[in-house]
C-alpha cells in the first residue's frame, strides 16, 4: 500500500515537473474567441476572463483572431492554445482547462472543478478562476531569450539552373571554398556585396549570414492610459497623470473618485476606488478600452473622444 502511494506520488510529481518545464518553453498563449460549448463569442465573458488571468500571470496572450507578432505568425509552435472542457450536468457546472500545443497534444491540464451557482455567468466565471489556481502554481517564466530572430529567406533556385557557386569568397584573409546550393533549401546564406580581383583571381566580398540576421524585441502595441472614458454613473470621465500614478476624475464637480497604479506589465494596472477598500486589476485592451476585474466578472469601460 505504501509503495503504491509513493509510486502514485512520484508519477504525479514527474508529470507536474514536466508540465512546468514545457510551459516555460512556450512564448505565447492563444485564447479562442469562442469555445466549443459556447453559442456566441465571449459569452458570459469567459474568454475575456481567461485572457485577463493569463496576462496577470505574466504570459503573452492573444485572441486567436488578433494580429500576431512576426515570430508567432511564422511559427505557431511558439504558442499554446487554451481549451476549456465543459463536463457540466443539470445540477452543477464542471470544467477543466487544457493547454494544447501546435501538434494538438495536451501539454497541461488542470483538475476538474465545479460550481453549484445557478446563475450561468457567475458559475462559468467561478470555475474558470478555480481551474486557474493550477496555472498559478506553475510559476510561469519564459525560458527563451525573448528576442525575435528574423533572417532573409533564401530565394528557391531550381537545381537545373544553378548547380554551384564557382566564385571563391574572401572573408577577411580567409578564402571560403565553393559550396553547392541545393534545391528547395530554406536557410540563411551569406550575401555577396561585391566582387573584386585579388592577385588575378576573382573573389567575392561577402557579409556572413549571421551578421545579416536582424534581431529585435517585439513590443506589443499598448494604448496610452490617459484619455476620456465612460464610467458608470460618472458618465464621461478623464484619466490623467498625477506624479507616478493616474487620477480618475468625473462629474460636473470634477471629483477625483479613483487612483490607478502601475504594475510591471505595460497594459496591466491596479485601480483603487475611493468608495471601496478592495483594489482591482485593470487592463487596457487592444481597442484602447478598460477591462476591470470585478467580483461579478469583467467590466468594460469604453474610451471616447
Amino acid at each position: 500500500m505504501k509503495k503504491s502511494f509513493l509510486l502514485a506520488f512520484f508519477l504525479m510529481l514527474s508529470t507536474f515537473t514536466f508540465a512546468q518545464k514545457s510551459i516555460n518553453s512556450y512564448k505565447y498563449i492563444l485564447v479562442p474567441k469562442q469555445f466549443e460549448f459556447q453559442k456566441t463569442e465571449d459569452s458570459y465573458q469567459i474568454n475575456s476572463l481567461v485572457k485577463f488571468l493569463f496576462e496577470r500571470e505574466g504570459f503573452n496572450v492573444f485572441f486567436e483572431n488578433d494580429s500576431y507578432p512576426s515570430d508567432l505568425a511564422s511559427d505557431r509552435c511558439l504558442a499554446l492554445r487554451v481549451n476549456m472542457k465543459n463536463n457540466s450536468s443539470f445540477l452543477s457546472t464542471k470544467m477543466k482547462m487544457e493547454l494544447i500545443d501546435c501538434n494538438n497534444r495536451s501539454v497541461f491540464s488542470s483538475k476538474e472543478v465545479k460550481s453549484k451557482e445557478k446563475d450561468y455567468k457567475k458559475a462559468y466565471q467561478e470555475v474558470v478562476r478555480k481551474s486557474f489556481k493550477d496555472v498559478e502554481a506553475l510559476n510561469y517564466t519564459y525560458s527563451g531569450s525573448g528576442k525575435i530572430v528574423i533572417s532573409e529567406p533564401v530565394e528557391v533556385l531550381e537545381a537545373e539552373e544553378v548547380e554551384e557557386i564557382t566564385l571563391e569568397e574572401e572573408v577577411g584573409n580567409e578564402v571560403v571554398e565553393k559550396e553547392k546550393i541545393e534545391k528547395n533549401v530554406s536557410k540563411p546564406v551569406d550575401k555577396i556585396i561585391d566582387v573584386k580581383e585579388i592577385k588575378g583571381v576573382e573573389r567575392a566580398v561577402v557579409v556572413k549570414a549571421e551578421d545579416e540576421i536582424e534581431k529585435r524585441v517585439f513590443k506589443p502595441v499598448v494604448f496610452a492610459l490617459e484619455g476620456n472614458y465612460l464610467i458608470d454613473n460618472w458618465g464621461k470621465s478623464s484619466i490623467s497623470k498625477k506624479g507616478d500614478n493616474y487620477s480618475v476624475i468625473g462629474g460636473d464637480e470634477h471629483f477625483e473618485f479613483a487612483t490607478i497604479y502601475k504594475t510591471s506589465k505595460p497594459n496591466i494596472y491596479i485601480i483603487k476606488w475611493l468608495a471601496f477598500k478592495q483594489p482591482q486589476l485593470l487592463e487596457i485592451t487592444n481597442e484602447g478600452n478598460l477591462n476591470i476585474d470585478t467580483s461579478n466578472g469583467i467590466k468594460i469601460y469604453k474610451k471616447v473622444n
